[in-house]
């Protein structure tokens, strides 16, 4: 009887031994790759929020030492692209708690609406008129959509001027781009060229920067205009192309579908300057883009920079859990940044370099609605600041007021006006 129960245990242990045992481990390359961040701070875009008690306003942008320019034939998902950093106390649990927060706020960071500056929500006057809260004096160009909508904010006061100056459209042959903003193929937006005080029938970033010339898509080539007598000339006939920005010396344009950018020269002979990415905007000296067309649902891209004179690409900016887009520029060439959240909620940021960023203005995701302003279309810089068209939504479902915002650095964001609209160029 013994025998029987003794072999019964050996059976029962050789059995045991014959399965695959299941090895679990918690991986710390998980953690290093989160690592920590560092506070930056500078006397205009941190100071505000560091006052105030928001924090410094800044975040370290974690990049890539050592890495061969992106290829846009890569797998988006893996991708290399530059890692944000976040402090211990930031949205990302213990490690002993495992890779993932709390399943209803989900594994993605929150805005980082502790950084933003100071904002100034609407003002009212006595008699309950909406009024600026930041003193200018100048005119703003706006318009609401097709020819003939456009017209000027008048500050002080906030008035709109109505200006059938602006009935304008592009000369034969109509202009089909191929993208960009617009109400409709034959209207991509308009612009105020402040240089020869005349509405154009396109946006401001198809305007070169002195204003003699401006360009729009066809069919089968890019067109510019002369402004001062309209003449009219063909650039890169014979395909479609996509305008990234105009500079003085010509067209920077993309193939739609094609990854490179190309410049169509006024004077000369097309020059490709690179074989990767898909570009966004541009300044004289470099273009913004991303290293593929698209990425999956839920997963996050990043921002490459190309240098124009050399064709060289690095990576610039990358947030986890966020899709990321060049939507203008400020008075230095810092590029703007639209920061969508996976998760829900947006931000604006301002990107100073690959390694520093700031957060300055942004609405938050959540069931109790937190409030704050949102940007609708591309931000104009001058001499008052960054001037942007969006939305303003009071706290704790108190409603939402479309209007214009200005954010001046080292004070804030002030909300200046309730007349909605798109920005057509800057405030003289």
């Amino acid at each position: 009887m013994r025998q029987r129960a003794g072999g019964r245990w050996m059976e029962r242990i050789r059995s045991i031994r014959s399965r695959p045992l299941l090895a679990v481990s918690i991986s710390v390359l998980s953690v290093a790759l989160i690592g920590g961040a560092v506070l930056l701070t500078t006397p205009l875009r941190c100071g505000p929020g560091r006052a105030l008690g928001l924090g410094s306003g800044c975040v370290t942008v974690g990049g890539i030492a050592g890495r061969p320019s992106p290829s846009p034939n890569g797998n988006p998902a893996s991708a290399p692209y530059p890692t944000f950093s976040y402090p211990a106390s930031g949205p990302y649990p213990n490690p002993a708690s495992g890779p993932y927060g709390n399943p209803a706020s989900g594994p993605y960071p929150y805005p980082a609406s502790g950084s933003y500056p100071p904002f100034y929500p609407p003002a009212t006057s006595a008699s309950g008129a909406i009024v600026a809260t930041r003193a200018v004096d100048c005119r703003l160009p706006v318009y609401a959509g097709p020819p003939g909508s456009g017209g000027f904010i008048v500050f002080p006061g906030g008035s709109f001027i109505a200006d059938p100056a602006s009935s304008v459209a592009a000369p034969s042959p109509t202009p089909t781009p191929a993208q960009g903003p617009g109400y409709g193929y034959s209207n991509p937006g308009l612009s105020y060229d402040r240089a020869f005080s005349r509405w154009l029938p396109v946006p401001a970033s198809w305007v070169s920067p002195d204003g003699s010339r401006y360009a729009f898509t066809g069919s089968d080539g890019v067109y510019v205009v002369n402004v001062a007598n309209g003449t009219q000339t063909e650039l890169g006939g014979g395909q479609a192309w996509y305008i990234v920005t105009v500079q003085n010396q010509g067209v920077y344009a993309g193939n739609p579908g094609i990854a490179g950018l190309w410049l169509l020269p006024f004077s000369g002979a097309v020059h490709q300057v690179t074989t990767v990415g898909y570009w966004q905007a541009g300044t004289s000296s470099a273009a913004y883009g991303t290293v593929t067309s698209a990425v999956p649902s839920g997963a996050s891209n990043g921002i490459i920079r190309l240098d124009l004179k050399t064709g060289a690409t690095s990576d610039w900016f990358a947030r986890p859990g966020t899709i990321s887009s060049v939507t203008g520029f400020d008075g230095k060439g810092d590029p703007i940044l639209q920061v969508n959240y996976i998760s829900g909620g947006n931000e604006i940021w301002i990107t100073i370099s690959p390694t520093t960023a700031s957060p300055i203005a942004g609405i938050a995701f959540s069931p109790y609605n937190s409030g704050g302003f949102s940007a609708n279309g591309a931000p104009i810089a001058d001499s008052h600041g960054i001037w942007f068209a969006g939305n303003f939504s009071s706290p704790y479902g108190g409603g939402s007021t479309t209007g214009i915002a200005l954010y001046v650095a080292g004070s804030g964001l002030y909300w200046m006006s309730s007349i909605g609209g798109q920005l057509a160029g800057g405030c003289s």
